[in-house]
Protein backbone atom coordinates (compact mmCIF):
# COMPACT_ATOMS: atom_id res chain seq x y z
CA UNK A 1 0.00 0.00 0.00
CA UNK A 2 1.40 3.21 -1.02
CA UNK A 3 0.97 5.92 1.21
CA UNK A 4 1.42 9.79 0.30
CA UNK A 5 0.64 11.67 3.84
CA UNK A 6 3.53 13.10 5.72
CA UNK A 7 3.43 15.21 8.85
CA UNK A 8 2.52 18.64 8.02
CA UNK A 9 5.18 21.46 8.82
CA UNK A 10 3.91 23.98 11.28
CA UNK A 11 2.71 27.58 9.12
CA UNK A 12 5.36 30.03 9.52
CA UNK A 13 2.74 32.52 10.65
CA UNK A 14 -1.18 32.02 11.96
CA UNK A 15 -3.64 31.49 9.07
CA UNK A 16 -5.44 34.64 9.36
CA UNK A 17 -8.34 36.63 7.21
CA UNK A 18 -7.25 39.63 4.65
CA UNK A 19 -5.07 42.34 6.63
CA UNK A 20 -7.27 45.35 7.89
CA UNK A 21 -8.15 48.14 5.57
CA UNK A 22 -8.07 45.15 2.66
CA UNK A 23 -11.76 43.99 1.99
CA UNK A 24 -11.98 39.94 1.45
CA UNK A 25 -12.60 39.02 -2.12
CA UNK A 26 -15.28 36.76 -3.32
CA UNK A 27 -17.45 35.95 -5.88
CA UNK A 28 -20.47 38.71 -6.80
CA UNK A 29 -24.23 37.57 -6.92
CA UNK A 30 -25.83 36.89 -9.99
CA UNK A 31 -26.91 39.52 -12.18
CA UNK A 32 -30.62 39.66 -12.95
CA UNK A 33 -31.90 37.01 -15.54
CA UNK A 34 -34.04 40.46 -16.94
CA UNK A 35 -32.50 43.21 -18.99
CA UNK A 36 -32.02 45.29 -22.37
CA UNK A 37 -31.11 43.38 -25.08
CA UNK A 38 -27.54 44.87 -26.43
CA UNK A 39 -25.41 44.08 -29.15
CA UNK A 40 -21.64 43.70 -28.89
CA UNK A 41 -20.47 47.00 -29.52
CA UNK A 42 -23.04 48.41 -27.55
CA UNK A 43 -22.22 46.49 -24.75
CA UNK A 44 -18.27 46.84 -25.03
CA UNK A 45 -19.31 50.61 -24.71
CA UNK A 46 -21.16 50.64 -21.81
CA UNK A 47 -18.68 48.56 -20.01
CA UNK A 48 -15.98 50.98 -21.10
CA UNK A 49 -18.00 54.20 -19.89
CA UNK A 50 -19.41 52.07 -16.44
CA UNK A 51 -15.47 50.98 -15.75
CA UNK A 52 -14.29 55.10 -16.47
CA UNK A 53 -17.35 56.64 -14.31
CA UNK A 54 -17.41 53.74 -11.78
CA UNK A 55 -13.67 53.72 -11.09
CA UNK A 56 -11.74 57.33 -9.52
CA UNK A 57 -8.64 58.20 -11.68
CA UNK A 58 -6.15 56.97 -9.71
CA UNK A 59 -7.06 54.43 -6.78
CA UNK A 60 -5.39 51.85 -4.57
CA UNK A 61 -5.24 48.17 -5.30
CA UNK A 62 -4.51 45.66 -2.84
CA UNK A 63 -3.26 42.35 -4.60
CA UNK A 64 -1.36 39.46 -4.99
CA UNK A 65 1.53 39.50 -7.84
CA UNK A 66 1.35 36.17 -9.59
CA UNK A 67 3.54 36.76 -12.11
CA UNK A 68 5.72 39.19 -13.71
CA UNK A 69 7.35 39.12 -17.34
CA UNK A 70 9.51 41.47 -18.68
CA UNK A 71 8.73 43.45 -21.93
CA UNK A 72 10.70 45.29 -24.26
CA UNK A 73 12.01 48.94 -23.69
CA UNK A 74 11.93 48.24 -20.22
CA UNK A 75 8.37 48.03 -19.18
CA UNK A 76 6.96 45.08 -17.18
CA UNK A 77 3.92 43.01 -17.16
CA UNK A 78 2.04 41.96 -13.53
CA UNK A 79 -0.40 39.46 -13.39
CA UNK A 80 -2.65 40.18 -10.02
CA UNK A 81 -4.98 37.83 -8.12
CA UNK A 82 -6.66 38.25 -5.07
CA UNK A 83 -5.13 38.13 -1.79
CA UNK A 84 -7.79 35.99 0.06
CA UNK A 85 -11.05 34.41 -0.58
CA UNK A 86 -10.28 32.04 -3.54
CA UNK A 87 -8.64 28.66 -4.39
CA UNK A 88 -5.99 29.29 -7.10
CA UNK A 89 -6.38 28.42 -10.39
CA UNK A 90 -10.43 29.37 -9.43
CA UNK A 91 -8.95 32.95 -9.11
CA UNK A 92 -9.52 36.12 -11.26
CA UNK A 93 -6.43 37.52 -12.80
CA UNK A 94 -5.85 41.08 -14.02
CA UNK A 95 -3.36 42.27 -16.07
CA UNK A 96 -1.15 45.42 -15.16
CA UNK A 97 1.70 47.27 -16.54
CA UNK A 98 4.79 49.09 -15.12
CA UNK A 99 6.47 51.48 -17.64
CA UNK A 100 10.02 53.03 -17.64
CA UNK A 101 8.59 56.56 -16.28
CA UNK A 102 6.39 54.96 -13.28
CA UNK A 103 9.04 52.48 -12.71
CA UNK A 104 11.82 55.83 -12.22
CA UNK A 105 9.39 57.25 -9.54
CA UNK A 106 9.12 53.99 -7.68
CA UNK A 107 12.72 53.67 -7.66
CA UNK A 108 13.25 57.77 -6.49
CA UNK A 109 10.11 57.06 -4.06
CA UNK A 110 12.05 53.73 -2.60
CA UNK A 111 15.82 55.59 -2.54
CA UNK A 112 17.19 52.75 -4.35
CA UNK A 113 16.93 50.87 -7.86
CA UNK A 114 14.15 49.12 -8.48
CA UNK A 115 13.05 45.73 -10.43
CA UNK A 116 9.48 44.61 -10.72
CA UNK A 117 10.63 41.41 -10.66
CA UNK A 118 10.74 41.93 -6.76
CA UNK A 119 6.87 42.06 -6.44
CA UNK A 120 6.07 38.17 -8.24
CA UNK A 121 4.95 35.98 -5.78
CA UNK A 122 3.86 39.30 -2.74
CA UNK A 123 1.29 40.74 -1.40
CA UNK A 124 1.31 44.63 -2.55
CA UNK A 125 -1.05 47.77 -2.64
CA UNK A 126 -0.34 49.16 -5.52
CA UNK A 127 -1.64 52.88 -6.63
CA UNK A 128 -2.93 52.46 -10.38
CA UNK A 129 -5.24 54.78 -13.28
CA UNK A 130 -7.27 51.93 -15.52
CA UNK A 131 -7.36 51.61 -19.48
CA UNK A 132 -9.84 49.42 -21.39
CA UNK A 133 -8.18 47.61 -24.19
CA UNK A 134 -9.34 47.19 -27.83
CA UNK A 135 -9.76 43.78 -27.21
CA UNK A 136 -12.12 44.13 -24.34
CA UNK A 137 -9.66 43.67 -21.63
CA UNK A 138 -9.22 45.65 -18.34
CA UNK A 139 -5.29 46.70 -17.60
CA UNK A 140 -4.03 48.58 -15.08
CA UNK A 141 -1.09 50.94 -15.27
CA UNK A 142 0.77 51.23 -12.09
CA UNK A 143 2.08 54.56 -11.05
CA UNK A 144 3.03 54.08 -7.37
CA UNK A 145 4.19 51.01 -5.28
CA UNK A 146 3.58 51.14 -1.46
CA UNK A 147 6.91 49.90 0.22
CA UNK A 148 5.58 47.59 2.51
CA UNK A 149 5.23 44.27 0.45
CA UNK A 150 5.38 41.30 1.86
CA UNK A 151 5.19 37.61 1.02
CA UNK A 152 1.90 36.12 -0.18
CA UNK A 153 -0.26 33.89 1.89
CA UNK A 154 0.11 31.53 -1.29
CA UNK A 155 3.98 31.83 -1.37
CA UNK A 156 4.41 30.80 2.15
CA UNK A 157 2.04 27.80 1.98
CA UNK A 158 3.90 26.75 -0.69
CA UNK A 159 7.39 27.02 0.92
CA UNK A 160 5.56 25.02 3.67
CA UNK A 161 4.69 22.34 1.31
CA UNK A 162 8.08 21.74 0.06
CA UNK A 163 9.70 22.45 3.29
CA UNK A 164 7.45 19.41 4.45
CA UNK A 165 8.59 17.59 0.93
CA UNK A 166 12.40 17.75 1.84
CA UNK A 167 11.83 16.84 5.18
CA UNK A 168 10.23 13.81 4.43
CA UNK A 169 12.75 12.80 1.60
CA UNK A 170 9.76 13.36 -0.90
CA UNK A 171 11.71 16.26 -2.65
CA UNK A 172 14.69 14.57 -4.82
CA UNK A 173 13.73 11.00 -4.20
CA UNK A 174 12.27 11.07 -8.18
CA UNK A 175 15.48 12.75 -8.84
CA UNK A 176 17.40 9.54 -7.23
CA UNK A 177 15.63 7.42 -10.21
CA UNK A 178 17.78 6.17 -12.94
CA UNK A 179 16.58 6.46 -16.25
CA UNK A 180 14.52 3.58 -17.58
CA UNK A 181 17.49 1.47 -19.61
CA UNK A 182 14.59 -0.67 -21.76
CA UNK A 183 11.31 1.26 -21.83
CA UNK A 184 8.45 -1.14 -22.15
CA UNK A 185 5.18 0.72 -20.69
CA UNK A 186 4.46 4.19 -20.71
CA UNK A 187 1.25 5.43 -18.21
CA UNK A 188 -0.29 8.81 -19.68
CA UNK A 189 -2.32 10.78 -17.18
CA UNK A 190 -4.04 13.54 -18.57
CA UNK A 191 -7.56 16.16 -18.65
CA UNK A 192 -9.83 15.39 -21.31
CA UNK A 193 -8.68 16.43 -24.63
CA UNK A 194 -5.93 18.84 -23.36
CA UNK A 195 -2.36 18.10 -24.38
CA UNK A 196 -3.31 14.43 -24.82
CA UNK A 197 -3.60 14.57 -28.51
CA UNK A 198 -0.32 15.74 -29.29
CA UNK A 199 1.38 12.82 -28.43
CA UNK A 200 -1.16 10.11 -28.33
CA UNK A 201 -1.03 9.43 -32.06
CA UNK A 202 2.51 8.04 -31.83
CA UNK A 203 2.17 6.57 -28.76
CA UNK A 204 -0.55 4.56 -30.62
CA UNK A 205 1.78 4.17 -33.00
CA UNK A 206 4.43 2.66 -31.15
CA UNK A 207 1.84 0.54 -29.34
CA UNK A 208 0.82 -1.31 -32.35
CA UNK A 209 3.87 -2.01 -33.14
CA UNK A 210 4.50 -4.04 -30.03
CA UNK A 211 7.12 -1.24 -28.73
CA UNK A 212 5.47 0.14 -25.50
CA UNK A 213 2.50 -0.52 -23.93
CA UNK A 214 0.38 2.71 -23.55
CA UNK A 215 -1.94 3.27 -20.53
CA UNK A 216 -4.91 6.01 -21.08
CA UNK A 217 -5.35 7.60 -18.04
CA UNK A 218 -7.83 10.09 -17.81
CA UNK A 219 -7.88 12.54 -14.89
CA UNK A 220 -8.82 15.97 -14.27
CA UNK A 221 -5.86 18.29 -13.00
CA UNK A 222 -8.65 21.42 -11.94
CA UNK A 223 -11.90 21.93 -9.85
CA UNK A 224 -13.28 20.56 -7.39
CA UNK A 225 -12.11 16.44 -6.32
CA UNK A 226 -9.37 17.18 -8.97
CA UNK A 227 -6.93 15.95 -5.92
CA UNK A 228 -7.94 12.66 -5.10
CA UNK A 229 -8.90 12.12 -8.56
CA UNK A 230 -5.36 12.57 -9.79
CA UNK A 231 -4.08 10.47 -6.57
CA UNK A 232 -6.32 8.05 -7.40
CA UNK A 233 -4.93 7.63 -11.34
CA UNK A 234 -1.24 7.71 -9.91
CA UNK A 235 -1.89 4.94 -7.64
CA UNK A 236 -3.38 2.70 -10.44
CA UNK A 237 -0.50 3.56 -12.54
CA UNK A 238 1.75 2.36 -9.41
CA UNK A 239 0.01 -0.96 -9.50
CA UNK A 240 0.33 -1.20 -13.02
CA UNK A 241 4.25 -1.41 -12.82
CA UNK A 242 4.59 -2.60 -10.42
CA UNK A 243 7.73 -5.28 -10.27
CA UNK A 244 8.55 -3.74 -13.69
CA UNK A 245 9.48 0.08 -12.30
CA UNK A 246 12.34 -0.07 -14.25
CA UNK A 247 11.22 -0.36 -17.40
CA UNK A 248 8.26 2.07 -17.22
CA UNK A 249 7.26 5.43 -17.52
CA UNK A 250 4.45 7.72 -16.18
CA UNK A 251 3.98 11.31 -18.04
CA UNK A 252 1.39 13.99 -16.80
CA UNK A 253 0.38 16.13 -19.98
CA UNK A 254 -1.88 18.98 -20.22
CA UNK A 255 -2.08 21.66 -22.81
CA UNK A 256 -0.77 25.44 -21.23
CA UNK A 257 -3.41 28.18 -21.02
CA UNK A 258 -5.46 26.53 -18.43
CA UNK A 259 -5.17 26.06 -14.77
CA UNK A 260 -3.79 22.72 -13.08
CA UNK A 261 -3.98 23.55 -9.22
CA UNK A 262 -3.86 19.98 -8.49
CA UNK A 263 -0.50 19.78 -8.78
CA UNK A 264 0.32 22.43 -6.32
CA UNK A 265 -1.19 20.32 -3.90
CA UNK A 266 0.80 18.71 -0.83
CA UNK A 267 -1.16 15.24 -1.75
CA UNK A 268 -0.35 15.17 -5.43
CA UNK A 269 3.27 15.81 -4.63
CA UNK A 270 3.23 13.37 -2.19
CA UNK A 271 1.85 11.02 -4.20
CA UNK A 272 4.43 11.52 -7.25
CA UNK A 273 7.24 11.19 -4.43
CA UNK A 274 6.25 7.67 -3.46
CA UNK A 275 6.34 6.32 -6.67
CA UNK A 276 9.58 3.62 -7.83
CA UNK A 277 8.51 4.94 -11.44
CA UNK A 278 10.02 7.97 -13.13
CA UNK A 279 7.02 10.68 -13.59
CA UNK A 280 7.74 13.44 -16.37
CA UNK A 281 5.59 16.37 -16.08
CA UNK A 282 4.59 18.01 -19.07
CA UNK A 283 2.09 20.81 -18.43
CA UNK A 284 1.67 23.94 -20.32
CA UNK A 285 3.88 26.09 -21.99
CA UNK A 286 7.39 27.73 -21.35
CA UNK A 287 5.69 30.65 -20.09
CA UNK A 288 3.93 29.05 -17.15
CA UNK A 289 4.82 29.02 -13.76
CA UNK A 290 6.65 25.48 -12.47
CA UNK A 291 4.10 23.71 -10.00
CA UNK A 292 4.65 22.12 -6.89
CA UNK A 293 4.73 18.56 -9.02
CA UNK A 294 7.39 20.07 -11.45
CA UNK A 295 9.93 20.30 -8.51
CA UNK A 296 9.24 16.68 -7.25
CA UNK A 297 9.17 14.60 -10.47
CA UNK A 298 11.84 13.04 -11.90
CA UNK A 299 12.04 15.52 -15.01
CA UNK A 300 9.64 18.56 -16.17
CA UNK A 301 8.70 19.29 -19.70
CA UNK A 302 7.47 22.47 -21.16
CA UNK A 303 4.97 21.05 -23.52
CA UNK A 304 3.59 17.47 -24.25
CA UNK A 305 5.27 17.28 -27.74
CA UNK A 306 8.43 17.01 -25.47
CA UNK A 307 7.47 14.56 -23.74
CA UNK A 308 6.63 12.09 -26.96
CA UNK A 309 10.77 13.43 -27.33
CA UNK A 310 11.76 11.72 -24.84
CA UNK A 311 9.76 8.61 -25.16
CA UNK A 312 11.52 8.35 -28.51
CA UNK A 313 14.94 9.33 -27.22
CA UNK A 314 14.43 6.77 -25.06
CA UNK A 315 13.61 3.83 -27.22
CA UNK A 316 16.22 5.30 -29.78
CA UNK A 317 18.70 5.02 -26.71
CA UNK A 318 17.43 1.43 -26.01
CA UNK A 319 17.72 0.32 -29.57
CA UNK A 320 21.41 1.58 -30.20
CA UNK A 321 22.30 0.13 -26.75
CA UNK A 322 21.39 -3.35 -28.08
CA UNK A 323 22.96 -2.86 -31.15
CA UNK A 324 26.27 -2.41 -29.14
CA UNK A 325 25.85 -5.26 -27.45
CA UNK A 326 25.17 -7.41 -30.49
CA UNK A 327 27.94 -5.98 -32.14
CA UNK A 328 29.96 -6.70 -28.59
CA UNK A 329 29.15 -10.34 -28.73
CA UNK A 330 29.80 -10.88 -32.29
CA UNK A 331 33.43 -9.74 -31.69
CA UNK A 332 33.78 -11.54 -28.68
CA UNK A 333 32.85 -14.98 -30.56
CA UNK A 334 34.92 -13.80 -32.74
CA UNK A 335 38.14 -13.89 -30.44
CA UNK A 336 37.21 -16.90 -28.80
CA UNK A 337 37.31 -18.77 -32.01
CA UNK A 338 40.69 -17.06 -32.52
CA UNK A 339 42.14 -17.95 -29.38
CA UNK A 340 40.71 -21.21 -29.55
CA UNK A 341 42.19 -22.53 -32.86
CA UNK A 342 45.42 -20.62 -32.14
CA UNK A 343 45.51 -22.55 -28.32
CA UNK A 344 44.38 -25.40 -30.25
CA UNK A 345 47.86 -25.38 -32.57
CA UNK A 346 49.82 -24.09 -29.75
CA UNK A 347 48.58 -27.82 -27.77
CA UNK A 348 49.36 -29.64 -30.55
CA UNK A 349 52.84 -28.25 -31.67
CA UNK A 350 53.33 -28.59 -28.37
CA UNK A 351 52.48 -32.25 -27.88
CA UNK A 352 54.61 -33.40 -31.13
CA UNK A 353 57.64 -31.00 -29.42
CA UNK A 354 57.49 -33.33 -26.60
CA UNK A 355 57.31 -36.28 -28.45
CA UNK A 356 59.93 -35.94 -30.49
CA UNK A 357 62.14 -34.84 -27.82
CA UNK A 358 61.33 -37.86 -25.79
CA UNK A 359 62.46 -40.06 -29.02
CA UNK A 360 65.32 -37.99 -29.20
CA UNK A 361 66.22 -39.50 -25.52
CA UNK A 362 64.89 -42.59 -25.85
CA UNK A 363 67.33 -42.97 -28.49
CA UNK A 364 70.43 -42.03 -26.89
CA UNK A 365 69.93 -43.80 -24.38
CA UNK A 366 69.72 -47.01 -26.39
CA UNK A 367 72.81 -46.25 -28.54
CA UNK A 368 74.71 -45.79 -24.98
CA UNK A 369 72.99 -48.70 -23.26
CA UNK A 370 74.44 -50.47 -26.73
CA UNK A 371 77.53 -49.21 -26.45
CA UNK A 372 78.33 -50.33 -22.83
CA UNK A 373 77.05 -54.39 -23.84
CA UNK A 374 79.21 -54.34 -27.10
CA UNK A 375 82.55 -53.27 -24.65
CA UNK A 376 81.38 -55.21 -21.87
CA UNK A 377 81.33 -58.37 -24.08
CA UNK A 378 84.54 -57.21 -25.93
CA UNK A 379 86.79 -56.94 -22.96
CA UNK A 380 85.21 -59.98 -20.91
CA UNK A 381 85.83 -62.39 -24.40
CA UNK A 382 89.44 -60.58 -24.89
CA UNK A 383 89.99 -61.30 -21.15
CA UNK A 384 89.14 -65.18 -21.39
CA UNK A 385 91.01 -65.86 -24.68
CA UNK A 386 94.19 -64.24 -22.82
CA UNK A 387 93.18 -66.73 -19.80
CA UNK A 388 93.31 -69.66 -22.15
CA UNK A 389 97.01 -69.24 -24.15
CA UNK A 390 98.40 -68.41 -20.65
CA UNK A 391 96.87 -71.81 -19.91
CA UNK A 392 98.31 -73.44 -22.89
CA UNK A 393 101.19 -72.35 -22.46
CA UNK A 394 101.75 -73.33 -19.08
CA UNK A 395 99.33 -76.16 -18.00
CA UNK A 396 100.93 -77.13 -14.89
CA UNK A 397 100.57 -73.63 -13.59
CA UNK A 398 96.78 -71.69 -12.82
CA UNK A 399 96.96 -68.54 -14.96
CA UNK A 400 96.27 -65.15 -12.96
CA UNK A 401 92.84 -64.38 -12.54
CA UNK A 402 92.66 -60.40 -13.25
CA UNK A 403 91.49 -58.38 -10.50
CA UNK A 404 87.39 -57.34 -10.99
CA UNK A 405 86.72 -59.96 -13.82
CA UNK A 406 85.02 -63.12 -13.75
CA UNK A 407 85.11 -66.42 -15.72
CA UNK A 408 82.38 -67.77 -17.86
CA UNK A 409 81.80 -71.27 -18.70
CA UNK A 410 79.04 -73.61 -20.47
CA UNK A 411 76.97 -76.16 -19.38
CA UNK A 412 80.13 -78.69 -19.51
CA UNK A 413 82.26 -75.84 -17.81
CA UNK A 414 84.51 -75.18 -20.39
CA UNK A 415 85.40 -71.60 -20.96
CA UNK A 416 83.59 -69.51 -23.11
CA UNK A 417 86.44 -67.97 -26.01
CA UNK A 418 83.81 -66.45 -28.46
CA UNK A 419 80.59 -64.75 -29.12
CA UNK A 420 79.67 -68.13 -31.05
CA UNK A 421 80.24 -70.26 -28.24
CA UNK A 422 78.31 -68.15 -25.69
CA UNK A 423 74.66 -70.03 -26.34
CA UNK A 424 72.97 -72.28 -24.08
CA UNK A 425 73.39 -72.62 -20.38
CA UNK A 426 76.04 -70.32 -19.06
CA UNK A 427 78.06 -69.65 -15.14
CA UNK A 428 79.53 -67.06 -14.21
CA UNK A 429 82.68 -67.68 -11.51
CA UNK A 430 83.77 -64.83 -9.69
CA UNK A 431 87.32 -65.13 -8.63
CA UNK A 432 86.76 -65.58 -4.66
CA UNK A 433 85.07 -69.00 -5.88
CA UNK A 434 81.48 -68.47 -5.81
CA UNK A 435 79.39 -69.07 -8.99
CA UNK A 436 75.94 -67.42 -10.48
CA UNK A 437 73.85 -69.59 -13.72
CA UNK A 438 73.36 -67.56 -15.98
CA UNK A 439 69.85 -68.50 -17.70
CA UNK A 440 69.97 -69.97 -21.28
CA UNK A 441 70.91 -67.57 -23.89
CA UNK A 442 69.04 -67.77 -27.20
CA UNK A 443 71.64 -67.73 -30.33
CA UNK A 444 71.37 -63.94 -31.73
CA UNK A 445 69.47 -63.11 -34.65
CA UNK A 446 70.94 -59.69 -36.48
CA UNK A 447 67.77 -58.77 -38.16
CA UNK A 448 66.17 -57.99 -34.82
CA UNK A 449 68.71 -55.51 -33.92
CA UNK A 450 67.27 -52.23 -34.40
Amino acid sequence: MRIHEFRRAPPATPESGPPPGRPRSGLSPPPAPTGPALDIHELWARTGSAVRTGLPRAFRVCATVVRVRPRRQGSHDLDLGPTHGFVRGNAPVVSARIGVEARARIAAALGRPFDPTELEHQDVTLTCTASWLSDARLRLNVIAVEPAWRVSEAELERARILDGLRRAGLLEAQRQLSSPAHLERVSVLHPPGQGWSDIAETLRVLADAGHLRVDDLECRFDGPGAVPELVRCLDEAAQLHAVREDRGLVLLVRGGGSPAGALDSREVAAAIGTLTVPVVVAVGHRTDAATIADMVAWASLPTPSEARHLVLSLLDDAAARAERAWADLLAALDDLERSVCRAGIAGCEAVADAAEACLEAAERRAATAARALEGGLEQTLAVLAARERTACVAPDRPAAWPKGFVRLTDAAGHPITGLEAAIGALTLIFPDGRTLAVSPVVPLDPTTIH
